[in-house]
């Protein structure tokens, strides 16, 4: 490193470029996940710059920005802290806080495996960057987005115009209470229902364009773990984790059988394998889910109702599973809950569904400090308040 790289007042141990080596040649196995990008990246700071090379295997840093395709300014401060791991990068460009250019999106399916990467590295876990509000996100970081969905069935209308917007490389939590229509919405943004009116985009991409082939391809790209674990009866936990591989690839079976037992591993099931899914507790049951969804290693993951028929305990257990497989897998993660404590424990950014419309979407502390009447008693689950037994 040149002497031009470190700034008086950035340290070489804080220098994004000393971190940004330190992390791709620690032979960690998420460095590897980084390149899933196949972009550059060049961090600009005031004095210097650094860029990151995700288009190659294993990534590189130099110092020459001409030949990158995104660039993302930072401060002096925002260098410091996202070279520590503790900037939420994610968090700042949507607020407009990092100015970018060039195709961010692709950096940002990625960055919380980076930042992840420069936590584990730091000695130093204070002073956690916040979650703050935010007006209306840019179009080109979303990784979903509905634009006036509309569904009935017969008479009863479920969404009435649903307006979603999902950041990418964050988890967002879509909250609501029951029967508001949050499981339908999920239906459609995995294609298995059409909307009556409106439009489902998945990374920029119209659902409505796309033919059977296309959506088939798509779904290998969303993970779902739905609400009761949906494992095949007749299967073992290991083969319930491996058909999808055995499903959409071709890999030899000794490639299925490390994949699978390391996903295992992941969630705590090695022991497990063979057992039936009647054999298991619920939490494992779900935990098993959960592998299936992440065995293609899909870049959004899907989570319907995770806490359903958990115990407080376990729900805790599970949302610091889910919070370490974003880490690890990095991309969006949707968590459709009606559970303010694991929200309140995993969400980066909250939607809030009722009566099937968007009431309420932002970061995390925007809306669970919103002066809104329904979240107010939403959260605090009080029985004065818009909702009632028949709202």
């Amino acid at each position: 490193m040149t002497s031009s790289t470190v700034t008086a007042t950035i340290p070489a141990h804080d220098h994004p470029y000393t971190a940004l080596s330190d992390v791709v040649a620690s032979g960690r196995p998420e460095v590897t996940r980084l390149t899933y990008a196949q972009t550059t990246v060049a961090f600009v700071l005031p004095h210097s710059s650094v860029t990151l090379l995700l288009d190659q295997r294993p990534p590189q840093v130099t110092q020459d920005k001409a030949a990158a395709e995104i660039e993302v300014r930072l401060s002096e401060d925002q260098a410091r802290r996202f070279a520590r791991g503790e900037l939420h990068l994610t968090a700042d460009v949507i607020a407009g806080r990092a100015a970018t250019a060039g195709p961010v999106r692709r950096f940002l399916e990625v960055e919380p495996i980076l930042r992840g990467l420069l936590a584990a590295r730091s000695t130093d876990q204070t002073d956690r960057d916040p979650l703050t509000s935010h007006g209306q996100i840019d179009e080109q970081l979303l990784a979903i987005e509905t634009r006036g969905l509309h569904k009935a069935f017969g008479t009863n209308r479920i969404l009435r115009g649903a307006d979603i917007t999902i950041p990418e490389g964050l988890i967002s939590v879509v909250l609501g209470p029951s029967g508001t229509g949050k499981s339908v919405l999920l239906q459609h943004v995995t294609g298995l229902l059409r909307p009556d009116a409106g439009e489902v985009l998945i990374r920029g991409r119209r659902l409505s364009q796309m033919s059977r082939s296309q959506l088939l391809a798509l779904r290998t790209e969303i993970g779902v773990m739905f609400q009761d674990g949906a494992l095949f009866s007749a299967m073992n936990i290991y083969d319930n984790v491996a058909f999808p591989l055995r499903r959409h690839t071709d890999l030899p079976d000794k490639v299925v059988a490390e994949i699978v037992h390391g996903h295992l591993a992941n969630v705590g099931l090695t022991s497990a394998a063979n057992r039936m899914p009647n054999e298991l507790s619920g939490g494992m049951r779900k935990r098993a889910g959960l592998a299936r969804a992440l065995v293609l290693e899909p870049s959004i993951i899907i989570c319907d109702e995770p806490d359903s028929g958990l115990d407080p305990v376990r729900t805790a257990l599970l949302g610091e599973l889910l919070v370490d497989q974003h880490q690890a897998m990095g991309g969006a993660m949707v968590v459709v809950t009606h559970n303010i404590a694991l929200t309140k424990r995993i969400a980066e950014h909250i939607t809030v569904l009722w009566q099937g419309k968007v009431l309420l979407s932002g970061m995390r502390d925007d809306v669970l400090g919103s002066d809104e009447p329904f979240v107010q008693q939403f959260l605090a689950g009080d029985t004065d308040g818009p909702l009632s037994m028949d709202a």
